[in-house]
């Protein structure tokens, strides 16, 4: 029997009881010899020395070069005409070609140098219209959780011994459920997952409620969400029986109103990162609010218009080498050091994620993050999409589909925008060949005509 149709079928309190189990599992996976070895070594690592950030990275761009072409049925065919012992700096990758990702969506599984079944598999967002599968070694990704770990640690919050409440896309509440309890604990890792779906108007209160009697020390995911119980504290005048120590953002821009609702309605700073489900160099906001580069995570370069080349550390299962992601960035003046001690380059900005959003009268704004999960279940069947709304009650799906997409993905894609959307929204899908882009060139997932 489908494992969700288990689940959807149980009382709640049967739903915490799997829910705990299925963190248990991917506890043994993600917190292995690997993360702890790494987040030793990170504690001990001295980021006020610029000179030896600088050799870690040319050793790392070295090392994962070599890889790469040795291990990668795509790199050695990409690379047959580049002398990979001249690769020896972070300069050198210029001699390098660009990866643009439509070479690696048409060459991903040349691209994996191990199974899918021996490594950890990430399905991209597709927040710029796609959705990719990529494969982690397990070492790089326990290593990954673990740099996002000592960045929280730093901050006062200690993964695994404090609690937690995370808001995101987990499904945790069946269709059918009436009563008000939009979460589900996960005991194995100290965390209460909320429902970004359902976190909206009268169920608000409900979440505030959930909140106090949990009383995190953290709070992580799409700030879209978290801005909404925190818009209701503040009209409500609601006093909290809660401080945490920080929160974290993940997936969605962290808009200026945004954080100030949040750290006003919550107490506590709210500090912003980057990062993606492909792997891309880390990005984290320090004390004084500073952006900061981490240079041990990867190499950024940045073309005329700000995007982003990058080169990621821990991507060995699928190499990723000037990969043109999609984001932009704008960097601070070269020289200038952060009080906070950190020799990272500081990043004034993060241009590069949608804001863009399809409203639905019946259960308010979606925007990119919640809406780029509809593809997850095709992994690379879907080259492209694109959603487009000229009234309030319907929306158009365009889809550009691989020869790998079957029929039955249609009803598939109703069902999880439905679930989103409400099942009132009209929705229209179409197959074209091409999607149509806006006059400057650019490719937008959203485009909302209603605004």
């Amino acid at each position: 029997m489908d494992p969700m149709k288990i689940y959807n079928h149980s009382p709640i309190f049967v739903q915490n009881i799997l829910t705990t189990m299925q963190g248990y599992k991917l506890k043994k996976r993600r917190f292995g010899t690997a993360y702890a070895e790494y987040l030793a070594e990170l504690k001990k690592r001295d980021y006020s020395d610029k000179s030896f950030l600088t050799e870690y990275q040319n050793s790392r761009v070295r090392e994962l070069v070599k890889y790469a072409y040795e291990n990668s049925p795509f790199y050695r065919e990409f690379y047959k005409d580049v002398d990979i012992s001249a690769i020896n700096t972070v300069e050198d990758l210029k001699k390098l070609p660009i990866l643009p990702k439509e070479l690696v969506r048409a060459n991903i599984e040349k691209m994996y140098t191990i199974p899918m079944s021996e490594g950890t598999v990430s399905n991209t967002s597709g927040t710029t219209g796609t959705s990719m599968t990529f494969v982690y070694t397990r070492e790089d990704h326990q290593r990954r959780l673990a740099y996002l770990d000592h960045f929280k640690s730093a901050l006062g919050f200690e993964h695994l011994k404090m609690r937690r409440a995370s808001f995101n896309s987990s499904k945790i509440v069946p269709p059918t459920q009436k009563r008000k309890v939009f979460w589900r604990d996960n005991l194995a890792m100290k965390q209460r997952i909320f429902s970004g779906f359902h976190c909206k108007g009268d169920n608000l209160p409900y979440y505030v409620k959930g909140l106090n009697k949990y009383k995190p020390h953290s709070m992580d995911g799409y700030p879209s969400a978290m801005y909404e119980v925190a818009k209701y504290i503040l009209d409500n005048n609601i006093k909290l029986s809660f401080t945490p120590v920080a929160i974290f953002p993940t997936a969605e821009t962290l808009l200026p109103h945004y954080k100030e609702a949040i750290e006003k309605a919550f107490g506590c700073r709210v500090y912003d990162q980057y990062a993606s489900s492909e792997g891309a160099p880390f990005i984290t906001e320090c004390t004084l609010g500073k952006l900061h580069y981490c240079l041990d995570t990867g190499v950024i370069e940045i073309d005329e218009d700000g995007e982003m080349a990058v080169t990621c550390f821990e991507t060995h299962g699928t190499p990723l080498i000037r990969y043109k992601i999609g984001d932009s960035v704008i960097f601070d003046e070269a020289d200038k050091t952060c009080d906070c001690g950190s020799a990272l380059p500081i990043i004034k900005s993060i241009q590069g994620r949608s804001l863009d959003y399809i409203y639905s009268p019946q259960n308010g704004k979606f925007t990119s993050v919640y809406l780029s999960l509809v593809s997850q279940d095709f992994n690379n069947c879907v080259q492209n999409m694109q959603f487009i709304q000229n009234t309030e009650d319907s929306v158009d799906i365009y889809i550009v589909a691989t020869d790998k997409y079957t029929a039955d993905m249609d009803d598939i894609i109703i069902g999880k925008l439905h679930y989103s959307l409400g099942e009132e929204m009209k929705l229209n899908l179409h197959h074209i060949d091409t999607l149509r882009k806006d006059p400057s060139g650019k490719f937008r997932f959203i485009i909302n005509n209603l605004k």
